[in-house]
Protein backbone atom coordinates (compact mmCIF):
# COMPACT_ATOMS: atom_id res chain seq x y z
CA UNK A 1 0.00 0.00 0.00
CA UNK A 2 1.21 3.45 -0.75
CA UNK A 3 1.65 6.02 2.66
CA UNK A 4 -1.39 8.09 1.45
CA UNK A 5 -3.61 5.18 1.45
CA UNK A 6 -2.48 3.35 4.80
CA UNK A 7 -4.84 5.23 7.23
CA UNK A 8 -8.01 5.23 5.00
CA UNK A 9 -7.51 1.25 4.47
CA UNK A 10 -6.85 0.47 8.39
CA UNK A 11 -10.11 2.42 9.49
CA UNK A 12 -11.93 0.40 6.70
CA UNK A 13 -10.72 -2.84 7.45
CA UNK A 14 -10.90 -2.93 10.98
CA UNK A 15 -14.10 -1.04 11.41
CA UNK A 16 -15.71 -3.34 8.88
CA UNK A 17 -17.30 -5.96 11.03
CA UNK A 18 -18.75 -3.75 13.46
CA UNK A 19 -20.06 -1.16 10.77
CA UNK A 20 -22.23 -3.12 9.15
CA UNK A 21 -24.24 -4.45 12.51
CA UNK A 22 -27.44 -3.25 13.24
CA UNK A 23 -28.26 -2.16 16.50
CA UNK A 24 -30.42 -0.55 18.67
CA UNK A 25 -30.26 -1.19 22.33
CA UNK A 26 -28.61 1.93 22.77
CA UNK A 27 -31.12 4.64 21.77
CA UNK A 28 -32.98 5.67 24.85
CA UNK A 29 -30.40 8.15 26.41
CA UNK A 30 -29.52 9.83 22.68
CA UNK A 31 -33.05 10.86 22.15
CA UNK A 32 -32.87 14.54 23.77
CA UNK A 33 -34.90 16.71 21.55
CA UNK A 34 -38.84 17.75 20.14
CA UNK A 35 -39.25 18.03 16.76
CA UNK A 36 -37.75 16.60 13.74
CA UNK A 37 -38.39 12.87 14.13
CA UNK A 38 -35.05 10.90 12.13
CA UNK A 39 -33.77 7.20 12.53
CA UNK A 40 -30.06 6.51 12.14
CA UNK A 41 -28.33 3.33 10.41
CA UNK A 42 -28.71 1.34 13.77
CA UNK A 43 -32.12 1.81 13.98
CA UNK A 44 -32.08 4.19 16.97
CA UNK A 45 -34.50 7.42 16.92
CA UNK A 46 -34.12 10.89 17.32
CA UNK A 47 -35.96 13.60 17.85
CA UNK A 48 -34.59 17.20 17.11
CA UNK A 49 -36.40 20.29 18.20
CA UNK A 50 -34.31 22.90 16.16
CA UNK A 51 -31.13 22.21 14.13
CA UNK A 52 -27.84 20.96 15.94
CA UNK A 53 -25.25 24.12 15.38
CA UNK A 54 -21.64 22.66 16.52
CA UNK A 55 -21.57 19.40 14.71
CA UNK A 56 -18.21 16.82 14.22
CA UNK A 57 -18.11 13.92 11.64
CA UNK A 58 -15.77 11.02 12.90
CA UNK A 59 -15.58 9.50 9.25
CA UNK A 60 -14.95 11.11 6.06
CA UNK A 61 -17.20 10.01 4.14
CA UNK A 62 -20.01 11.32 6.70
CA UNK A 63 -18.06 14.73 6.27
CA UNK A 64 -18.77 14.61 2.20
CA UNK A 65 -22.38 13.83 3.07
CA UNK A 66 -22.42 16.76 5.87
CA UNK A 67 -20.99 19.23 3.61
CA UNK A 68 -22.87 18.22 0.35
CA UNK A 69 -26.27 18.17 2.42
CA UNK A 70 -24.87 22.05 2.49
CA UNK A 71 -23.92 21.20 6.71
CA UNK A 72 -20.08 22.44 6.46
CA UNK A 73 -20.86 25.40 8.24
CA UNK A 74 -22.28 23.60 11.06
CA UNK A 75 -18.95 21.03 11.35
CA UNK A 76 -16.52 22.45 14.25
CA UNK A 77 -13.71 19.76 13.71
CA UNK A 78 -13.09 16.63 11.58
CA UNK A 79 -11.13 13.55 11.36
CA UNK A 80 -7.23 13.29 10.69
CA UNK A 81 -7.42 11.84 7.57
CA UNK A 82 -10.48 13.71 6.20
CA UNK A 83 -8.68 15.17 2.65
CA UNK A 84 -12.21 17.33 1.02
CA UNK A 85 -14.02 19.53 0.87
CA UNK A 86 -11.40 22.28 0.64
CA UNK A 87 -13.55 24.52 2.72
CA UNK A 88 -13.36 21.98 6.24
CA UNK A 89 -9.46 21.20 6.09
CA UNK A 90 -8.37 24.27 8.23
CA UNK A 91 -11.14 23.10 10.90
CA UNK A 92 -9.51 21.25 14.53
CA UNK A 93 -8.74 17.77 13.64
CA UNK A 94 -8.18 14.62 15.94
CA UNK A 95 -7.59 10.95 15.59
CA UNK A 96 -10.08 8.37 15.07
CA UNK A 97 -7.82 5.56 15.19
CA UNK A 98 -7.98 5.59 18.14
CA UNK A 99 -10.63 7.76 18.43
CA UNK A 100 -9.38 10.85 20.50
CA UNK A 101 -12.31 11.44 22.80
CA UNK A 102 -10.78 14.28 24.49
CA UNK A 103 -10.15 16.61 21.22
CA UNK A 104 -13.44 15.88 20.16
CA UNK A 105 -15.26 16.63 23.87
CA UNK A 106 -13.44 19.82 24.05
CA UNK A 107 -14.96 20.84 20.70
CA UNK A 108 -18.66 21.08 22.55
CA UNK A 109 -20.62 19.38 20.11
CA UNK A 110 -24.40 19.58 19.65
CA UNK A 111 -23.89 15.89 17.86
CA UNK A 112 -21.62 13.63 15.93
CA UNK A 113 -21.84 12.42 12.76
CA UNK A 114 -20.22 8.57 12.45
CA UNK A 115 -20.64 5.94 9.20
CA UNK A 116 -21.89 2.74 9.83
CA UNK A 117 -19.12 0.97 7.77
CA UNK A 118 -16.55 3.10 9.34
CA UNK A 119 -16.62 3.34 12.86
CA UNK A 120 -17.41 0.92 15.46
CA UNK A 121 -20.79 0.95 17.16
CA UNK A 122 -19.22 0.67 20.83
CA UNK A 123 -18.38 3.91 20.93
CA UNK A 124 -22.07 4.83 21.17
CA UNK A 125 -21.12 4.07 24.98
CA UNK A 126 -18.54 6.47 25.05
CA UNK A 127 -20.79 9.46 23.85
CA UNK A 128 -23.40 8.78 25.79
CA UNK A 129 -21.89 8.98 29.22
CA UNK A 130 -20.47 12.26 27.97
CA UNK A 131 -23.90 13.33 26.71
CA UNK A 132 -22.96 13.90 23.38
CA UNK A 133 -25.31 12.26 20.69
CA UNK A 134 -24.07 10.50 17.86
CA UNK A 135 -26.20 9.72 14.59
CA UNK A 136 -24.95 7.09 13.20
CA UNK A 137 -25.27 7.18 8.83
CA UNK A 138 -26.22 4.14 6.56
CA UNK A 139 -22.98 3.88 4.05
CA UNK A 140 -23.48 0.27 3.16
CA UNK A 141 -25.14 0.92 -0.44
CA UNK A 142 -25.44 3.57 -2.63
CA UNK A 143 -28.85 4.18 -2.02
CA UNK A 144 -28.19 4.44 1.62
CA UNK A 145 -25.67 6.98 1.09
CA UNK A 146 -27.77 9.08 -1.43
CA UNK A 147 -30.44 9.20 1.12
CA UNK A 148 -27.84 9.94 3.70
CA UNK A 149 -27.86 13.46 1.88
CA UNK A 150 -31.35 14.19 2.47
CA UNK A 151 -31.05 13.05 6.14
CA UNK A 152 -28.41 15.36 6.78
CA UNK A 153 -30.37 18.32 5.79
CA UNK A 154 -33.33 17.14 7.79
CA UNK A 155 -31.55 17.06 10.63
CA UNK A 156 -29.43 20.95 10.29
CA UNK A 157 -32.20 22.20 8.13
CA UNK A 158 -30.56 22.61 4.97
CA UNK A 159 -32.88 20.71 3.09
CA UNK A 160 -33.03 22.76 -0.39
CA UNK A 161 -29.03 22.43 -0.78
CA UNK A 162 -29.38 18.58 0.52
CA UNK A 163 -32.11 18.02 -1.51
CA UNK A 164 -30.76 20.07 -4.86
CA UNK A 165 -27.81 17.92 -4.69
CA UNK A 166 -29.59 14.95 -3.75
CA UNK A 167 -31.23 15.43 -7.35
CA UNK A 168 -27.57 16.25 -9.34
CA UNK A 169 -26.18 13.57 -8.20
CA UNK A 170 -29.58 11.30 -9.52
CA UNK A 171 -28.85 13.26 -12.91
CA UNK A 172 -25.00 12.27 -13.28
CA UNK A 173 -25.62 8.36 -12.36
CA UNK A 174 -28.58 8.29 -14.87
CA UNK A 175 -26.21 10.02 -17.28
CA UNK A 176 -24.23 7.47 -17.34
CA UNK A 177 -26.08 4.62 -17.10
CA UNK A 178 -27.40 5.93 -20.27
CA UNK A 179 -24.07 5.61 -21.73
CA UNK A 180 -22.82 2.01 -20.63
CA UNK A 181 -26.22 0.34 -20.94
CA UNK A 182 -26.08 0.50 -24.35
CA UNK A 183 -22.98 -1.92 -24.46
CA UNK A 184 -24.13 -4.97 -25.89
CA UNK A 185 -21.54 -7.05 -23.53
CA UNK A 186 -19.79 -6.09 -20.38
CA UNK A 187 -15.79 -7.07 -19.11
CA UNK A 188 -15.40 -8.98 -16.25
CA UNK A 189 -13.94 -7.47 -13.32
CA UNK A 190 -13.24 -6.96 -9.89
CA UNK A 191 -11.96 -4.24 -7.47
CA UNK A 192 -9.02 -4.78 -5.19
CA UNK A 193 -8.03 -1.69 -2.03
CA UNK A 194 -4.64 -3.47 -2.24
CA UNK A 195 -2.25 -4.92 -4.84
CA UNK A 196 -0.45 -6.49 -1.98
CA UNK A 197 -3.47 -8.24 0.79
CA UNK A 198 -6.14 -8.65 -2.22
CA UNK A 199 -9.06 -7.09 -0.11
CA UNK A 200 -12.30 -6.29 -1.81
CA UNK A 201 -16.17 -5.75 -1.83
CA UNK A 202 -18.53 -8.28 -1.68
CA UNK A 203 -21.97 -8.46 -1.77
CA UNK A 204 -24.24 -5.36 -1.50
CA UNK A 205 -21.69 -2.91 -1.32
CA UNK A 206 -21.57 0.74 -2.38
CA UNK A 207 -19.09 -0.75 -4.73
CA UNK A 208 -20.87 -2.94 -6.38
CA UNK A 209 -23.25 -0.44 -7.48
CA UNK A 210 -20.28 1.76 -8.53
CA UNK A 211 -19.27 -1.22 -11.03
CA UNK A 212 -22.86 -1.14 -12.67
CA UNK A 213 -23.19 2.30 -13.22
CA UNK A 214 -19.71 1.96 -14.85
CA UNK A 215 -20.79 -1.16 -16.98
CA UNK A 216 -18.44 -3.50 -15.38
CA UNK A 217 -19.62 -6.85 -14.25
CA UNK A 218 -18.13 -7.46 -11.21
CA UNK A 219 -16.76 -10.74 -9.90
CA UNK A 220 -17.29 -10.90 -6.37
CA UNK A 221 -20.88 -9.89 -5.47
CA UNK A 222 -22.07 -13.38 -5.08
CA UNK A 223 -19.02 -13.71 -2.54
CA UNK A 224 -20.20 -15.49 1.10
CA UNK A 225 -18.94 -12.03 2.80
CA UNK A 226 -19.02 -8.50 2.37
CA UNK A 227 -15.26 -7.82 3.00
CA UNK A 228 -13.70 -10.66 1.46
CA UNK A 229 -9.94 -11.19 1.16
CA UNK A 230 -9.69 -12.76 -2.61
CA UNK A 231 -7.28 -16.13 -3.25
CA UNK A 232 -5.06 -15.83 -5.86
CA UNK A 233 -6.39 -18.87 -6.37
CA UNK A 234 -10.43 -17.53 -7.12
CA UNK A 235 -8.38 -14.38 -9.43
CA UNK A 236 -7.03 -16.97 -11.46
CA UNK A 237 -9.94 -19.11 -12.16
CA UNK A 238 -12.07 -15.95 -12.35
CA UNK A 239 -9.43 -14.40 -15.12
CA UNK A 240 -11.14 -10.77 -15.15
CA UNK A 241 -11.68 -8.86 -18.16
CA UNK A 242 -9.89 -5.90 -15.99
CA UNK A 243 -7.94 -5.50 -12.61
CA UNK A 244 -9.34 -1.80 -10.73
CA UNK A 245 -8.00 -1.02 -7.15
CA UNK A 246 -6.29 1.73 -5.19
CA UNK A 247 -2.87 0.99 -5.97
CA UNK A 248 -1.67 4.54 -5.46
CA UNK A 249 -0.39 7.05 -8.08
CA UNK A 250 3.03 5.32 -9.24
CA UNK A 251 1.43 2.20 -10.13
CA UNK A 252 2.25 0.18 -12.79
CA UNK A 253 0.74 -3.27 -13.59
CA UNK A 254 4.25 -4.88 -13.80
CA UNK A 255 3.93 -3.86 -9.94
CA UNK A 256 1.15 -6.30 -9.16
CA UNK A 257 2.92 -9.37 -10.21
CA UNK A 258 5.54 -7.92 -7.38
CA UNK A 259 2.79 -9.58 -4.69
CA UNK A 260 0.75 -11.95 -7.21
CA UNK A 261 3.85 -13.51 -9.79
CA UNK A 262 0.94 -16.14 -11.20
CA UNK A 263 -1.58 -13.20 -12.60
CA UNK A 264 1.06 -12.85 -15.89
CA UNK A 265 -1.25 -14.82 -16.98
CA UNK A 266 -4.65 -12.95 -16.66
CA UNK A 267 -6.01 -11.51 -19.68
CA UNK A 268 -6.40 -8.29 -17.49
CA UNK A 269 -2.37 -8.18 -17.22
CA UNK A 270 -1.73 -9.11 -21.16
CA UNK A 271 -4.35 -6.82 -22.36
CA UNK A 272 -3.02 -4.16 -19.89
CA UNK A 273 -6.44 -3.40 -18.30
CA UNK A 274 -5.22 -3.41 -14.77
CA UNK A 275 -5.73 0.60 -13.59
CA UNK A 276 -5.24 2.75 -10.72
CA UNK A 277 -8.56 4.52 -9.40
CA UNK A 278 -8.18 7.31 -6.91
CA UNK A 279 -8.73 5.94 -3.54
CA UNK A 280 -10.46 9.04 -1.54
CA UNK A 281 -12.98 8.39 -4.37
CA UNK A 282 -14.32 5.26 -3.94
CA UNK A 283 -12.93 4.05 -0.51
CA UNK A 284 -15.21 6.91 1.06
CA UNK A 285 -18.92 6.15 0.71
CA UNK A 286 -19.66 9.29 -0.52
CA UNK A 287 -21.14 11.49 -2.97
CA UNK A 288 -17.83 11.73 -4.83
CA UNK A 289 -18.60 8.11 -5.74
CA UNK A 290 -20.47 9.18 -8.74
CA UNK A 291 -16.94 10.80 -9.93
CA UNK A 292 -15.61 7.33 -9.42
CA UNK A 293 -17.83 5.43 -11.49
CA UNK A 294 -17.09 7.71 -14.08
CA UNK A 295 -13.63 7.02 -13.52
CA UNK A 296 -14.11 3.36 -13.64
CA UNK A 297 -16.28 3.95 -16.93
CA UNK A 298 -13.61 5.43 -18.52
CA UNK A 299 -11.35 2.67 -18.05
CA UNK A 300 -13.41 -0.01 -18.99
CA UNK A 301 -15.14 1.75 -22.03
CA UNK A 302 -12.81 4.10 -23.19
CA UNK A 303 -14.58 4.31 -26.54
CA UNK A 304 -17.58 5.72 -25.07
CA UNK A 305 -15.87 8.67 -23.97
CA UNK A 306 -13.97 9.13 -27.16
CA UNK A 307 -17.52 9.98 -28.67
CA UNK A 308 -18.58 12.22 -26.34
CA UNK A 309 -15.04 14.63 -27.06
CA UNK A 310 -15.38 14.28 -31.18
CA UNK A 311 -19.10 15.43 -30.11
CA UNK A 312 -20.85 11.80 -31.83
Amino acid sequence: MRPRFVTTLLILIAFAAAGCSRSSSESDSLTHRVGVDVEDALGRKFVFDQPPVRVVTIAPGATEVVAAAGGARSLVGISNVDSYPPEVLSLPTFSVLPLDIETITSLDPDLVFASNQINDPEDIDVFSALNIPVFYLDASSWDAVHNSILTVGVILDTGSTATARHDSLTTRIEHLKGLTEQLETLPEGIFLISDVTSWSFGPGSYVQDIFKWAGIATLTDSYDTPAPILSDEFVLLSDPDIILGTFGDDFTPDDILKHHPTWKTLSAYKNGRIYSVEADLILRPGPRNVLAAYQLAEFAHPQLFTALDEGH
